[in-house]
């Protein structure tokens, strides 16, 4: 049982481990920034400043983002920046295409990056590519420049582009939220041409990806009909392939798309459309240095001379944490991974943050759940405890009744059975305390291994990021990082084992004793350092908890009785009478 118990329990965290493994790579120097103040903004451009005409042709395949190269009579140059920032964030739009350049969070730095500059959540090349673009092939736009006007509100900042060529106006009208992480996008189309028009609103969203922690876990991502659906991305912007990536070519989702976004392990970029039944989203990977491109597309919409059409969308370019998903809605919070019971992690992530501001140290506030838990769980562990020793009492008695009725296997488990009677032995009392520790375990694993909130949060020494691997130090020429925790863990799980009692063989409870610590040693390697702590501090309480047990037990036992107060009735063969200890 205890042997089953221990190789679920690994199973466990091998599944667990096929999650959430990575290996993260060098991190690369930060880009440089292209250059751009806010300027006053000119009037709308006319159909006579625009660009040469072109011919209207219908709806073409969408590229996979807009390039930067300057469209027909005109010089990359004339495109302008123009910044709008507020307490959380600083975004900078270009008039070519009426584009979003970088979105950067005033309220995240990235540690891994010299300087500790803010977060940015624009990954793809601004020389080449432009978030929120949106292709205008049909109306002959092509990547014309827009024109500017910028407003202002006591609760949101206004930037709007404006484009009017061959009788048609296109206008794209940003509204940015003062106190969130949201954009609000309004595309109107005014077709003041002779002609009936069917233009299709689709809206784009670039990535390539980094090599940062921030941007491990990276995918392309849309909620369906209640499901999230993801494409798994390597650092570039590829398709992983595989088991997490598909066929690694481009996925369509049809009507009914809540959100569509590019998903990391702390960030998400997501596109709402104000109406989710009638847009879908298409999720296409990156390659040949290409971006990969999330995509919502909607219905084509016929519009006659003089008429006009316009379609909304909001923007979340924010952190993962659950208080800004909810207040946004459209479902958001499942980009968040929760695993197998969501409200057990909900509950530890907040008594995780409750625990920070008394104790302002994350790894402490671990130190602490760990203790309470271990608290909690105290009784059921310590009949437990007890009971192993017990069924490690009764041990050659039971082998005596297996040999001596080896033939007879209903026979043998009945004997078995009054044997366990007899001792006061449960055989299921070792499943209770694997229930109810699973499920607080997941809940745990889940609010420390993607919670925000220990994002570069850290403990003491050299442990500088609770919610990444530490390292010690690194082997010179093998790179290979030596970090302690787990190996203190490890060592632990040595000391735990050879201190609880066991029904092994004496062979098999070696190769356990040892084969289990170096497993997990290995699984736990890439784990997050705030994880890896409290399964540390955990196996030290245990330990605790098993040395007094085994004192109280020495101390308690009556001479020539078995534990729990019964007394075990002879042999038949009347060799040997065993006092099982408590």
């Amino acid at each position: 049982m205890e042997r089953n118990f221990l190789l679920a329990l690994a199973l466990s965290f091998l599944v667990l481990t096929l999650w959430t493994f990575y290996t993260a790579p060098p991190t690369p120097p930060p880009g440089a920034r292209p250059e751009g103040a806010p300027a006053e903004a000119p009037a709308p451009v006319g159909p006579g400043d625009a660009a040469p005409e072109a011919p209207a042709t219908p709806p073409a395949a969408p590229a996979p983002a807009p390039r930067a190269e300057p469209a027909p009579g005109q010089a990359a140059a004339e495109a302008r920046v123009f910044e709008l920032q507020t307490d959380r964030v600083h975004a900078a739009f270009t008039t070519r295409g009426g584009g979003l350049l970088h979105w950067e969070l005033r309220d995240y730095d990235d540690a891994y990056q010299p300087g500790r500059p803010p977060v940015e959540l624009t990954a793809f090349d601004p020389e080449r590519e432009v978030g929120l673009f949106t292709p205008l092939e049909s109306l002959g736009a092509g990547d014309l420049r827009f024109a500017p006007y910028r407003g202002e509100a006591l609760d949101s900042l206004t930037l709007r582009f404006v484009l009017a060529q061959h009788g048609v106006e296109v206008r794209k009208t940003y509204r940015l939220e003062r106190d969130a992480y949201l954009l609000s996008l309004r595309v109107e189309i005014d077709n003041r041409s002779q002609r009936v028009l069917r233009p299709t609103f689709r809206v784009g969203w670039p990535t390539r990806g980094r090599t940062t922690p921030d941007w491990s876990e990276l995918s392309l991502a849309a909620l369906v009909d209640g499901d999230l659906e993801e494409m798994r991305l390597t650092p570039g912007g590829a398709a992983a392939g595989g088991f997490f990536g598909g066929n690694g070519g481009p996925v369509e989702h049809p009507l009914a798309v809540d959100w569509a976004g590019a998903n990391t392990r702390y960030f998400l970029g997501a596109l709402i459309p104000e109406v989710p039944r009638d847009a879908a989203a298409r999720l296409i990977p990156g390659g040949n240095d290409s971006p990969a491109v999330v995509e919502i597309a909607q219905q084509p919409v016929s519009l006659p001379p003089g008429q006009s059409a316009a379609r909304e969308y909001r923007v979340y370019l924010g952190p993962k944490e659950s208080a800004h998903l909810e207040a946004i809605g459209a479902n958001l919070d499942q980009a968040v991974l929760k695993g197998w019971f969501p409200s057990l992690t909900d509950f530890f992530t907040a008594v995780l943050v409750a625990t920070y501001r008394v104790v302002p140290n994350y790894g402490v506030a671990i130190i602490l759940i760990t203790i309470v838990v271990r608290l909690l769980m105290y009784p059921v562990m310590q009949r437990q405890m007890r009971s192993m020793k017990r069924m490690s009492a009764i041990q050659p008695r039971l082998k005596e009744i297996q040999e001596k009725y080896a033939d007879d296997r209903q026979r043998q488990s009945e004997e078995m059975m009054k044997l366990y009677r007899e001792s006061g032995f449960n055989p299921l009392s070792g499943c209770l305390p694997m229930v109810l520790q699973l499920p607080v375990f997941i809940g745990l694993y889940y609010a420390l291994q993607g919670s925000i909130q220990l994002r570069q949060e850290p403990f003491f020494g050299w442990i500088r990021d609770l919610a990444a691997p530490e390292a010690l130090f690194v082997i010179p020429g093998l790179e290979l990082p030596v970090r302690l925790l787990p190996i203190l863990m490890g060592g632990s799980m040595v000391l735990q084992t050879r201190l609880t009692p066991t029904t092994m063989d004496p062979a098999q409870a070696r190769m356990m004793n040892t084969i289990m610590p170096v497993m997990f040693t290995f699984m736990f390697y890439q784990f997050a350092s705030g994880l890896v702590l409290y399964w540390l501090i955990s196996n030290l309480l245990g330990i605790g908890q098993q040395l007094l047990i085994n004192r109280s037990s020495e101390a308690a036992e009556p001479r020539g009785e078995v534990s729990g107060g019964r007394t075990p009735r002879p042999l038949q063969q009347g060799k040997r009478r065993v006092r099982p200890e408590e």
